[in-house]
């Protein structure tokens, strides 16, 4: 299962990296997500192949069981830090809403990454050497739950300045939309997924209170669980927002199945019916015919 389980999430970090869906930064922190959840499944099985060996005894007296375990830790509760850092990079992407789209701004995601490794190295550390794991609860729940007011904020905000500016460059109509798509993803994740995380956060509590063995076991199977179900259904959420995802995905799954695509005839542009077609904005109106027009107005311009 946790073979399965690299597998899977390998090829949907692949997936993340080939579709370039959003703005680099945005696509490079994913990366630390998925990377972060294969490194900690093989530190797991590590630990197992540790325990199923006839010379080892007591876990806790084995210096690479532990280490072992410090690293887990760490991946865990940098995954777990992800969404907020998320927010922060759509809130530059905002700021810098003129030409975001354009500019790398890599300075970005890397003060982020150092943010998620002291993160990860304090948590793992306090994790392993305090009796209790209330603080780090505390920190995730509130440094998540900023993360999810944040985001219906900028949601609300890139959608205001969506009907503001109409006739803004294609860049800035660009990076609003693309805001608002981001938006939209970080919510169906957190309200299709948020459970699991959250039922994650109390096993985490409750392994630290002197609790029977059956206790601790079920615990110990719910993390296990949640975090298989999570790490399963998480990507096929996000491509359910990502066209660029579905579409890398379904070209994927059509070399390996080699599956024959029909060919459809030419059809000429006289045969089309131009009355049934219609154009949409991001939110799904049909465009008008004045908005349409000045939106290829400013196509020109661009191509210009």
């Amino acid at each position: 299962m946790l073979l399965f389980s690299i597998l899977h999430t390998w090829l949907f970090h692949w997936i993340n990296l080939k579709s370039v869906q959003f703005h680099n930064n945005w696509a490079s922190i994913m990366s630390i997500l998925y990377i972060q959840h294969i490194v900690a499944d093989c530190a797991w099985i590590g630990q197992r192949v540790l325990l199923i060996q006839d010379s080892f005894t007591d876990p806790f007296e084995s210096d690479l069981f532990i280490r072992l375990s410090y690293i887990r830790a760490f991946c865990l509760f940098l995954g777990l830090s992800i969404l907020p850092c998320l927010i922060i990079e759509r809130i530059y992407a905002t700021i810098h809403i003129s030409d975001y789209e354009s500019k790398l701004r890599a300075h970005i995601f890397y003060t982020l990454l150092c943010l998620l490794t002291i993160i990860g190295s304090i948590t793992s550390y306090t994790y392993h050497k305090y009796e209790s794991s209330l603080a780090i609860f505390t920190f995730i729940t509130i440094s998540s739950s900023l993360g999810i007011m944040g985001n219906i904020i900028l949601l609300n905000l890139n959608l205001r300045y969506y009907d503001e500016r109409s006739e803004a460059c294609l860049k800035t109509r660009y990076q609003i939309t693309e805001n608002i798509k981001v938006c939209r993803l970080v919510n169906g994740i957190v309200f299709s997924m948020g459970g699991f995380n959250g039922l994650m956060c109390i096993t985490i509590i409750t392994d630290k209170f002197n609790l029977s063995t059956y206790t601790s076991s079920l615990s110990m199977f719910a993390f296990d669980i949640s975090a298989i179900i999570y790490s399963t259904v998480f990507p096929y959420v996000c491509m359910h927002y990502c066209k660029n995802w579905k579409a890398t995905f379904l070209k994927l799954i059509a070399k390996f199945t080699r599956q024959r695509r029909s060919v459809q005839p030419y059809t000429t542009p006289e045969s089309i019916n131009k009355a049934g077609l219609t154009l949409k904005n991001t939110k799904g109106e049909v465009m008008s015919e004045y908005t349409t027009d000045v939106y290829f107005q400013q196509l020109k311009l661009s191509w210009a």
